[in-house]
């Protein structure tokens, strides 16, 4: 079937959909998850032949899943990964054993999609697309656990046609208020959606009252961050952290963990939780530190130049910004002054996010207009910015904001690129390009 369509014409295809990553949120169709379970039906549910692992939550869900994905290889299964928003090319969001589908498989599922779409009549949203590409294609090739991240939310996210034999809840905090909000209790309903009476439950929340709210839901068990799961100790350490991990059924100490920021010791003990309660037992402590030493999260907190420093973070709302600001503070003590490059999204909160970031170190922040059709007017930045009593540079690129940045960095100071994914992923082109 690929021999009838090129890449470019199934992509083509693929974005004349309603897609609001990409275009404005106002795009958002009314909440249903039928017309999926309708396609998935459609195509022999694809989604029901392999156990699931669910994660949701306001930030961390990203690594929380590369980490869990990375334990389950660790013990030898096969293991298909469903993550969003890409980097670079929509192949990332489709992994098996963290090896991206081939375009020539995603041709395939594309196809097969635009076919049955002309047959039915039944129009999916972009993300709906991808998701039921996912899910096939992991039926396809044969996997023995899929990991799936939620896109938004959770009862009416795309992903929540499955259920989850484990549900996972990073935490959460106020983002996409204006579809999932308003106040932080309707995010966490919304998000409380994807446990059902059969999940086992790992949470991370730290707010009584949200916890209160998941621990609610008919469920076939919960381990909680704080109570059933403790971080015992979690320090820097050269090129990432070392961490101790207490759970229900074991202890894991000195466990090296090749990430920056002090949030991913939270989504480590969350990842050996989930894994335990899919296994129903305590894991082998060389497998964990065997699996976690290989992980990596391209865009939290990645270091992706040395000389000199660039480092990438997709924070993209208060909180995120917070466990920015925790890293530079801790595992960055030794740089003596930051050069911030900023783009956010229209529907972000820009005074928040710069008081959130705002510390001492800051020598120059730059704002500029990211790529995305969602992109936040450089204006609208500068005015937060000036609000928050922080000075700034305008740029028209995020690439020429970080080639000044870049430019005017001393020998000790770093480069500190933030605000949106996209911010990351033009941030990180520029410096790929150059090396």
């Amino acid at each position: 079937m690929s021999s009838s369509i090129s890449l470019g014409n199934a992509l083509n295809w693929l974005d004349s959909h309603i897609n609001i990553e990409r275009n404005s949120h106002a795009d958002f169709p009314s909440p249903s998850i039928v017309k999926v379970q309708d396609t998935l039906k459609m195509i022999g549910e694809p989604h029901k032949t392999y156990p699931v692992i669910h994660v949701t939550g306001t930030n961390g869900k990203g690594s929380t899943c590369r980490m869990i994905t990375a334990l389950l290889v660790a013990h030898g299964l096969r293991v298909g990964t469903y993550v969003s928003p890409h980097l670079g090319r929509i192949n990332e969001r489709i992994l098996v054993d963290f090896e991206p589908i081939s375009d020539e498989d995603l041709i395939d599922e594309i196809s097969t999609l635009k076919i049955l779409e002309e047959y039915s009549g039944v129009i999916l949203s972009w993300f709906e697309l991808v998701t039921v590409a996912a899910f096939s294609h992991f039926d396809t090739v044969g996997i023995d656990v899929a990991v799936i991240e939620v896109g938004m939310g959770g009862t009416w996210d795309a992903t929540n046609v499955i259920d989850g034999d484990v549900a996972v809840v990073t935490n959460v905090s106020l983002d996409h208020v204006e579809i999932l909000g308003p106040e932080l209790s309707d995010i966490a309903n919304e998000k409380s959606g994807i446990i059902k009476p059969l999940s086992s439950v790992v949470i991370g929340v730290d707010q009584r009252d949200l916890l209160e709210i998941f621990l609610s839901k008919p469920n076939a068990g919960t381990s909680v961050l704080g109570e059933d799961i403790q971080l015992r100790s979690n320090t820097q350490a050269i090129g990432g952290r070392v961490i101790s991990i207490r759970t229900k059924h074991a202890t894991y100490d000195e466990i090296f963990l090749p990430l920056f920021g002090p949030h991913q010791g939270n989504n480590a003990a969350l990842a050996v939780s989930t894994v335990e309660e899919f296994f129903g037992r305590a894991l082998d402590i060389d497998v964990v530190r065997a699996a976690f030493e290989r992980v990596s999260s391209p865009g939290r907190m990645e270091v992706i130049s040395r000389a000199p420093l660039v480092v990438l973070d997709a924070a993209h709302n208060p909180a995120g910004m917070l466990s920015a600001r925790a890293s530079l503070q801790s595992d960055f003590a030794s740089v003596s002054r930051w050069h911030l490059v900023v783009s956010m999204l229209n529907g972000r909160d820009p005074k928040a996010m710069f008081l959130a970031i705002k510390n001492d170190r800051i020598k120059e922040l730059s704002v500029a207009k990211t790529r995305s059709l969602r992109a936040m007017d450089v204006e609208e930045m500068a005015q937060a910015a000036s609000e928050a009593n922080l000075s700034c540079q305008k740029f028209e690129t995020v690439s020429d904001a970080l080639r000044s940045a870049i430019k005017n960095c001393q020998q000790d100071e770093g480069v500190l690129v933030c605000g949106s994914i996209y911010t990351v992923a033009e941030a990180r082109e520029e410096v790929l390009k150059t090396e």
